[in-house]
C-alpha cells in the first residue's frame, strides 16, 4: 500500500482527483470530470479530461474506469 501511495503522490492533483473519482465508483467521463470540477472549484476543459483519463490508462492503472490492480484502488481512495 505504501508504494501504492508513493508512486500516486507524484501525480498531478487533478489526476489525484481523477483516480479518487474512479475509485470511489465514478465509472463515465462525465461522473470523473464532474468530480474533478467539484473539488477544485473550477471548470475542466472536455481536451483535459480526456487527457487525464489516457495518462492514467497509459500508465496501467485504470482501464475503462476500472483500476486493475485493487491496491491502488484503496491507495486511490486515501487521496
Amino acid at each position: 500500500m505504501s508504494l501504492a501511495l508513493e508512486e500516486l503522490a507524484k501525480l498531478s492533483k487533478r489526476e489525484k482527483l481523477a483516480l479518487k473519482a474512479i475509485a470511489n465508483g465514478a465509472n463515465t467521463w462525465s461522473a470523473v470530470r464532474r468530480y474533478v470540477e467539484e473539488a477544485t472549484g473550477e471548470t475542466l476543459p472536455k481536451a483535459t479530461t480526456s487527457r487525464i483519463i489516457d495518462k492514467l490508462e497509459a500508465l496501467g492503472l485504470v482501464k475503462d474506469f476500472k483500476f486493475l490492480d485493487p491496491v491502488y484502488q484503496e491507495a486511490a481512495k486515501r487521496l
